[in-house]
């Protein structure tokens, strides 16, 4: 059976592989030395200095005295796959125009291996909470408890959440968490009926958040779009009806942005 047939287990490259784990250590423990690098990964010292300094040459890596940080090379890059992404650029002043009808932070996802990444943040004028979406930024978030995530989940089929709790678990972080697959399944179902999802202090006690699927052109969902604000701000009919309904206007704009763009690009 030659290389290409199928049932074939794909090759991979371990070197590249190696040097992955290394630059998700180095941005997962901020500035680590050698030694800390070395106590998270299967491998000599000497290899991995000699990985560190191939990274620091190719522009991947930074060095200051003896600890190590991502360069600055991620930045263009990341700016890149961004700028080339569909949704980014038919999403990014409707979220801009949410952030600042809503005074509060938007947000435009995307899943990723199971996980929610944000590709765009637009921030209000009364938004808060600025390290927590820092992180949200820069760590892929689990899709159960925000807003956008559940959005997310609620447009795949069964079997394709149950391969993604399978491999990412239901992490209770707060009280409020869904840490129970029936649960989840059935709050799926209803942000399925309503065309929104909310996340009540799930993830972080005093804030909520509500969020909406963006669907592609091809009908299948391409990311969400969601606002957060603190539980003072975000309450009772504001939180019931207003914002759900800005949000899903603004879903449905960027569904038709990715629409337009479509159809002048075929013209």
């Amino acid at each position: 059976m030659s290389e290409g047939d199928a049932g074939d287990e794909p090759r991979r490259i371990k070197s590249v592989q190696t040097a992955s784990r290394i630059v998700s250590v180095v941005q997962r423990l901020s500035n680590p030395t050698l030694g800390e690098i070395c106590a998270e990964l299967d491998a000599s010292k000497g290899t991995i200095h000699t990985y560190l300094a191939t990274l620091e040459d190719e522009g991947f890596l930074t060095r200051t005295g003896q600890s190590y940080r991502l360069g600055f090379r991620f930045v263009t890059l990341g700016e890149s796959v961004r700028n080339e992404t569909p949704l980014y650029r038919a999403g990014k002043e409707e979220v801009d125009a949410l952030a600042a009808t809503t005074h509060e932070y938007a947000h435009l996802t995307v899943e990723h291996r199971g996980r929610e990444v944000t590709i765009y943040e637009s921030r209000g004028d009364d938004a808060v909470a600025t390290d927590y979406h820092l992180r949200m930024r820069e760590t892929p978030q689990h899709l159960h408890y925000s807003a956008s995530g559940k959005a997310l989940l609620s447009q795949f089929d069964d079997d394709r959440v149950r391969s993604i709790l399978d491999s990412e678990g239901l992490v209770g972080q707060t009280e409020n968490t869904i840490t129970d697959r029936d649960e989840l399944f059935a709050a799926l179902e209803r942000v399925r009926e309503r065309g929104y999802a909310v996340n009540d202090e799930e993830e972080i006690r005093g804030m909520r958040s509500v969020g909406a699927p963006v669907r592609g052109v091809d009908g299948a969902v391409c990311g969400a779009v969601s606002v957060t604000a603190p539980t003072s701000r975000l309450t009772g009919e504001r939180f019931e009806t207003e914002v759900p309904e800005l949000v899903t206007e603004t879903a449905n704009l960027i569904e038709l942005n990715l629409e337009t763009a479509v159809f002048e690009r075929n013209r």
